[in-house]
């Protein structure tokens, strides 16, 4: 028996070519949303991150250095460490995004400024190239590295090119208020050490060269950040992408099937091929064509649809799963595909709250009355079909046992036929059960033994032979 055709056209709506360009635009659209709020989050990290790490620099500063050059410096860093709070108010307008840039590029000028113009002490008239012999420089590694944060490849180049472009001008401005330049292009080749010392020693002594690699290590290190962020965006990207289908997947055969079985549809893409014991029920609705020969159709759809859905209920509640719906009768499994304990005694349960949800319930303004057969035996479960549309089936001597068992209720005029297997392993649960007898029924070698669920005095009983349906 074919899973529910609805479920055949969801499966199909999944593997579906011309489906899946709409699916990858609702999963890009997903990634990307996903990516704008880890950047957003991202970004509140890096300031929250900035402001912990100028904090402490500022400390540093007021601690180690002399007055009153620790306060100026001190007091730099502070300052510099609240004008980084401000665009988080910015956060969610259209202004964030500029805000974000802003704040790094000042972040630079300032490290630069502090190059460029902080002395090197207030103990006396030390040459500003003298600057370049602190750690000073430093500090736009900590900056790239903060705009890593932000997630985003573009801030990290942008916050490396600020840096590599204020590490340039505070070389330019210091040299051009030097008279002369010392540097290591003075040196002889193969210098001795008086030499060396000589130039290194120099008043000023700027050494051009090492500027020159500190921005080239400054700009193959932003390079290598960015390239990081990038391979962290994508990783993002394709978590978010497949939290997306996973949830889509989720919602549309959640409406078919339990959430047990979707699971495993997303996991594995398919049911996998498996023979087990399961224990089948098929309900049917006596008298449906008569009764629906008044009924508009789309009468007629409303009542079946109001019926399954609280047939669906109910085998769901004790851990089946609705295979099929074929015309007004539905098939449930219970063990297939997923395994569940006592899935004998779960059958005979579902069967008769079935029945008992017919007698107590009107159905779009309808009464209905149920034939039920209930077989438990091997069967062989997985989905078939090509590679743009799938069905879960079953098969097995025992789906047909089940539907004779449903049809056999017309001959003993009962509500529910079980097989003797589904008495023997939900005997305690079938205490009120009659023995009809052996029954012969097509396709069987053997007769099958045959009980009545509810255990009414029957009017009559079939002996072995008599029935062939």
């Amino acid at each position: 028996m074919g899973l529910s055709r609805n479920l055949a056209l969801a499966w199909s709506y999944i593997v579906g070519p011309a489906r899946r360009v709409d699916m990858d635009a609702a999963t890009a659209a997903a990634g990307e949303a996903s990516l704008a709020d880890a950047e957003r989050k991202g970004f509140r990290l890096a300031v929250i991150g900035r402001t912990c790490a100028l904090v402490p620099i500022a400390v540093f500063y007021l601690l180690v250095y002399r007055y009153p050059n620790n306060v100026y410096v001190a007091g730099l860093f502070l300052v510099v460490a609240a004008v980084g709070v401000v665009p988080l108010a910015l956060v969610g307008t259209r202004h964030e995004r500029a805000a974000r840039f802003a704040l790094f590029a000042f972040d630079m000028a300032m490290l630069s400024a502090i190059l460029a113009f902080t002395p090197f002490t207030s103990g006396g008239d030390v040459p500003q190239n003298m600057v370049f012999q602190t750690s000073r420089g430093d500090y736009y590694f900590v900056v790239v590295a903060v705009s890593v944060l932000a997630l985003s490849p573009a801030l990290v180049l942008w916050t490396g090119f600020w840096g590599v472009a204020g590490l340039a001008a505070a070389s330019a401005w210091i040299m051009a208020g030097m008279e002369r330049i010392a540097s290591f292009e003075n040196l002889p080749p193969s210098p001795s050490r008086e030499a060396v010392l000589s130039v290194i020693l120099d008043p000023d002594f700027f050494a051009v060269s090492v500027r020159v690699s500190e921005g080239v290590k400054l700009a193959l290190v932003t390079a290598i950040c960015a390239l990081a962020v990038h391979r962290a965006r994508a990783v993002v990207r394709s978590h978010a992408v497949a939290e997306s289908e996973r949830s889509r997947i989720q919602r549309l055969f959640g409406r078919y099937v339990p959430t047990q079985v979707a699971e495993q549809l997303i996991g594995s893409g398919q049911l996998a091929p498996q023979t087990r014991e399961a224990s089948l029920v098929i309900a049917d609705i006596e008298g449906f064509t008569r009764l629906s020969e008044p009924l508009q159709p789309v009468q007629v759809i409303a009542l079946l649809n109001s019926f399954f859905g609280a047939a669906a209920a109910i085998v769901d509640r004790h851990g089946g799963v609705v295979v099929n719906y074929v015309g007004d009768a539905l098939i449930a499994a219970f063990n297939a595909p997923l395994p569940v304990a006592d899935y004998s005694a779960r059958a005979v349960g579902a069967a008769r709250d079935l029945l008992s949800l017919a007698t107590a319930q009107d159905f779009d303004g309808h009464r209905l009355r149920l034939r039920v057969g209930v077989a438990t035996g091997p069967v062989a479960a997985g989905t078939v079909g090509g590679a743009e549309r799938q069905t879960y089936t079953l098969y097995g001597d025992t789906v047909n046992l089940a539907q004779r068992l449903e049809q056999l209720n017309k001959e003993f005029k009962t509500d529910c036929l079980i097989c003797g297997a589904t008495f023997q392993a939900a005997r305690a649960d079938c205490a009120d059960a009659a023995p009809m007898g052996a029954v012969q029924v097509r396709g069987r070698a053997g007769a099958v033994e045959v009980f009545a669920l509810g255990g009414a005095a029957m009017p009559r009983r079939l002996s072995a032979g008599s029935v062939s349906s």
